[in-house]
């Protein structure tokens, strides 16, 4: 486990959130968010504001849990077809949140696929370091992201993500919706953009940001064309 996965570990195991660590060390969301998802270094000074905000040492950040320890140590039986669960990179549907998870028009999203399974080689090749409980999926509706994202795409997403953290594209729920559009930040407020040009772009004012829940960054998509061969 890297440092930043740790970090991450420790961090909601004592219910705090990126924004209350942010607070405890003076430091920014983002940089905070990058550093555990490992795209950003860190430094020691860091690591010891960390420390202290979670009432650990540094060690601990390079130091694999005991319960992880313990399961490197067993050599579990496989199944009879060869394969350890443990194994398994297993994706589940992102969990909408309510009312957003209620049929609604308004809504970007639709719920097709239950999880998806690969191996572990093909997810590293995929998402990185990036761990199988960081990510989750979800159908899109709609052609507001086309080209970039088109109706039916299985869109993968990052949950570490919480907070805004930088322009991208983002699944959020606000006033009782959940969209799927790329955020700008510009001064105090964020403009939402739809990739394709027949939708207009749209403004969360500094005032209405407390409304404003981030589930994820979207990472990736893949195609659901499926196509009829008799």
């Amino acid at each position: 486990m890297k440092p930043g996965e740790r970090i991450r570990q420790l961090r909601k195991t004592q219910g705090m959130t990126l924004h209350e660590l942010a607070l405890r060390t003076e430091s920014d969301v983002g940089n905070l968010s990058r550093l555990e998802r490992g795209v950003q270094g860190y430094s020691e000074l860091m690591l010891q504001k960390i420390a202290a905000a979670l009432e650990t040492d540094v060690a601990t950040f390079f130091t694999a849990p005991e319960t992880e320890i313990a399961a490197e140590k067993k050599s579990p039986l496989l199944p009879s077809n060869g394969r350890s669960e443990s194994k398994i990179f297993r994706i589940h549907r992102l969990d909408l949140p309510t009312p957003a998870a209620e049929i609604n028009a308004a809504n970007d999203t639709v719920a097709l696929i239950r999880a998806l399974e690969l191996e572990p080689e093909r997810a590293r090749l995929i998402f990185g370091s990036l761990p199988a409980d960081s990510i989750r999926l979800i159908n899109l509706k709609g052609d507001s992201m086309a080209p970039t994202l088109e109706p039916a795409d299985l869109v993968f997403i990052d949950i570490s993500v919480n907070a805004f953290d930088g322009d991208g594209i983002y699944i959020f729920s606000f006033n009782g919706n959940l969209f799927v559009k790329r955020l700008q930040q510009v001064k105090s407020s964020l403009y939402v953009l739809s990739d394709n040009t027949r939708y207009k772009e749209w403004i969360i004012s500094e005032q209405e940001i407390p409304s404003l829940q981030l589930l994820g960054r979207v990472i990736g998509a893949q195609s659901q064309h499926y196509r009829h061969l008799g």
